[in-house]
């Protein structure tokens, strides 16, 4: 999202802080699956599993935040991260759903679990693993993927996945279970299934676009001539050529903030964001030869 927004991320330390908390609450949520089964402290569990979405909704403003006012542009990259956290929406959204034992006692084991499941999931990793290909594959060849076969990919793959999940929430509701290898006719499944089976071979034929992307910008490409052909990358991979040579720098980079690379590339945006407190929460000193002004700026003072 900095990337192709433009600006730094927003929220850094927040963000830092929300992904140690699900990853300590996680820890005391998982028997929201068990619900059910009347062997665990219901109220615990559930009040568990709604406080995992307080620092869940702090990361979505981290990146609602990052886009606010940037000026975003909408490559192959930025598209899967947008498919990315619209999918995980809908997955936190029925998490939050499900842990309300009521609901929970009323879904559990349909296929409402199953479209959970495969949203969260699906969203957090598969949209996620595209987005880093299409952001890192010029770094790692010194070709660019075909811009105009990532979007097939992308439009195809979104349009597929949410015709194949979004509708066995219903299915769910309805009370199809899971695990079962057929239903009757008379339990009205059919019209959705099929809709499910037709989104689910659109999934797959997503991949061929993809397939093909990277056989031939592999040997095809268009050749990348300059260090970061994004032109915002953040990290330091982006101060070094496509690909990196063997050796990279001669002496250890100065790391002054979370965007060395932008810095490198972009010195007078850099301090200027530095004096406006928008990177690593600095303030504008009111002498510019104070120790501290320099120090940040890395440059020595100026003596008399």
């Amino acid at each position: 999202f900095p990337v192709f927004s433009r600006k730094p991320l927003f929220g850094y330390a927040g963000l830092v802080f929300a992904t140690l908390s699900i990853g300590a609450l996680s820890m005391a949520v998982w028997a929201h699956h068990m619900f059910v089964t009347g062997a665990i402290l219901l109220p615990f569990f559930s009040f568990m599993t709604f406080l995992i979405a307080v620092p869940t909704g702090v990361k979505f403003f981290n990146w609602i935040g990052t886009m606010w006012r940037g000026k975003m542009t909408f490559e192959v990259p930025m598209l899967f991260a947008l498919g990315f956290i619209v999918t995980f929406l809908f997955g936190g959204l029925t998490g939050v759903m499900m842990a309300a034992a009521p609901i929970d006692f009323h879904i559990s084991d349909t296929y409402f679990i199953v479209a959970h499941f495969h949203y969260t999931v699906f969203g957090t990793v598969v949209f996620s693993v595209f987005a880093g290909i299409y952001f890192w594959f010029p770094k790692m060849t010194g070709r660019m993927l075909d811009e105009t076969l990532g979007k097939w990919h992308f439009w195809l793959m979104f349009i597929g996945f949410h015709s194949t999940f979004l509708v066995q929430h219903w299915l769910g509701n309805q009370g199809m279970a899971r695990r079962y290898a057929d239903y009757l006719e008379s339990d009205n499944f059919t019209v959705l299934n099929q809709i499910s089976t037709v989104g689910s071979f659109v999934l797959g034929i997503a991949m061929l676009p993809f397939v093909w992307n990277v056989i031939k910008s592999w040997r095809y490409g268009e050749i990348v001539t300059v260090d970061d052909p994004w032109g915002a990358g953040n990290s330091l991979e982006w101060a070094t050529s496509c690909p990196p040579p063997r050796h990279n720098f001669v002496t250890l980079p100065r790391i002054r903030s979370e965007r060395p690379a932008f810095e490198l590339h972009y010195p007078h945006m850099s301090e200027r964001m530095r004096a406006e407190a928008h990177v690593g929460g600095r303030t504008k000193s009111k002498d510019p030869h104070s120790a501290k002004d320099v120090a940040d700026r890395g440059v020595s003072p100026q003596k008399g």
